[in-house]
């Protein structure tokens, strides 16, 4: 490929991480048929056999897009008994017999266990099942996990593996502690030269996530470094991690920095992040959380000579996420487009229209520990990219009261949209943020401002309520 080609190639490519889904699939059809393709899912917490549609059909989806592989980065029985892994082999089985698509190529399983695969069974006593010690010595996986293994997935265990996909090679990593995967870096070292050079990629995936990269410091359940430490001196790769279950809609769910870290969601729900009214109970005030169950995302990695491409798909509605996100190859130079601070600098910050209002209504409720008292509801509609030019991740709502001759703050909330973790599709409907009278001044003229916010907390210009005189 000749420099002159090579940029006029780039330029079209990048320019479509801007662009929605028909634009994108129009644009990235140009690059021609993919050298592999992976799906990609986590935390699919298989329980009983009507648990398994969701993944069937998600299979089904990877299938009809003639994926090479899938990865399953953890969790996939969710109280860690064999008979929930069955369900997974039998519904991998069923949609892949003998490990093959319908067209007959080679789908390859990559997969790795997670903590509720070790452990799942002592988890508040697996969610309402009285678990009993005989129940633990017949099913439990841990104690035969490489026999349970072999069993059922007709391949040999190992702690740490690599598999080679259509020239590109896969390092999965089990489940070893919650801070750890003990050997990966002599792993690493002892493979070291049959992983590619020259900024080519190969992909590592675990359950946590390396410590400080995808989702940011703040996510929980994170390695404790270990990770990070070892696959930093590898700038070629791209790493897949879940149990943290962070929506794909977050932008931060993919980061770059000595190498390439992005969270792989859940299959089963989607956690909430705390600190907004509709987010964890009982931190929570005035509105209950908000239900993410219908939250099943997952990925489908398109790698090509010069990129990768990464598809964010949820398998309820069967929509997209968001932008494709759009991964320059080679790795290792200095083209790094989802480095944090790079994109704090150049995302796009959602903004209302001039058309868009925001109202207020009053009416006796209740909080969420069952208090009645006087609430304060503001209304606002949901901002959107294909209706406002970029989507708000969540909102924040400032309740302003005027007391003598000073006007002040006296309250800030933040409050996602009811379908914030879904396709713009399922999240048209009305935006609201409660206020209850106990939060707020007695007796003063006040009104509300909404800031539509982007994950990296970019705030667009406010929607203002008209003013509310107090009550005699």
């Amino acid at each position: 490929m000749n420099r002159r080609f090579f940029l006029q190639r780039s330029a079209a490519l990048f320019g479509a991480m801007c662009m929605d889904w028909p634009a994108f699939a129009e644009q990235v059809s140009r690059l021609g048929k993919p050298n592999v393709k992976i799906g990609i899912i986590s935390d699919i917490h298989i329980r009983h056999m009507d648990s398994v549609k969701t993944l069937h059909h998600t299979f089904e989806y990877f299938d009809e897009v003639g994926v090479d592989g899938v990865i399953i980065a953890g969790d996939m029985a969710d109280w860690g008994f064999r008979s929930q892994l069955e369900f997974v082999a039998e519904t991998w089985y069923d949609v892949f017999p003998k490990d093959r698509g319908a067209d007959g190529r080679h789908v390859e399983k990559l997969f790795v266990y997670g903590n509720h695969d070790r452990e799942g069974y002592t988890y508040g006593n697996a969610r309402g099942v009285k678990v009993t010690k005989e129940m633990i010595a017949e099913e439990a996986i841990w104690p035969h996990k490489e026999k349970v293994w072999e069993e059922l997935f007709h391949e040999k265990w190992s702690p740490i593996y690599m598999k080679d996909v259509k020239g590109y090679k896969f390092i999965g990593g089990h489940w070893d502690t919650w801070s750890d995967i003990r050997g990966l870096a002599d792993f690493l070292k002892k493979v070291e030269g049959e992983l590619p050079t020259g900024g080519r990629p190969f992909f590592y995936y675990q359950h946590f996530h390396p410590k400080n990269t995808c989702s940011g410091p703040w996510v929980w359940g994170q390695g404790g470094g270990n990770v990070t430490k070892a696959l930093s001196k590898y700038p070629n790769c791209v790493c897949f991690s879940g149990h943290s279950h962070t929506s794909l809609t977050d932008e931060r769910t993919i980061w770059q920095g000595p190498f390439t870290s992005i969270g792989t969601a859940s299959l089963s729900y989607i956690s909430l992040w705390s600190g907004r009214e509709n987010s964890h109970e009982p931190w929570t005030s005035q509105m209950k959380r908000i239900g993410t169950h219908n939250g099943k995302h997952g990925q489908i990695m398109s790698v090509y000579d010069d990129c990768i491409t990464l598809e964010r798909r949820e398998f309820v509605y069967d929509q997209p996420l968001g932008d494709n996100w759009i991964i320059p190859l080679p790795l290792g130079g200095q083209d790094k487009p989802y480095v944090f601070e790079t994109r704090m600098k150049n995302v796009a910050t959602p903004q209302f229209a001039t058309s868009d209002k925001a109202i207020v209504t009053r009416a006796v409720g209740k909080d969420v520990q069952g208090t009645e008292q006087e609430q304060f509801t503001v209304h606002f509609p949901s901002v959107l990219k294909k209706t406002h030019g970029a989507r708000a991740f969540d909102y924040e709502v400032e309740a302003e009261v005027v007391e003598y001759d000073i006007a002040k703050i006296a309250l800030t909330k933040h409050v996602y949209s009811k379908g914030y973790f879904l396709g713009e599709a399922q999240d048209m409907a009305e935006v609201t943020c409660v206020f209850g009278q106990t939060e707020l001044p007695r007796w003063h003229k006040m009104r509300f401002h909404v800031y539509p916010r982007e994950s990296f907390g970019k705030k667009g210009k406010p929607l203002s309520t008209d003013w509310i005189l107090p009550e005699k």
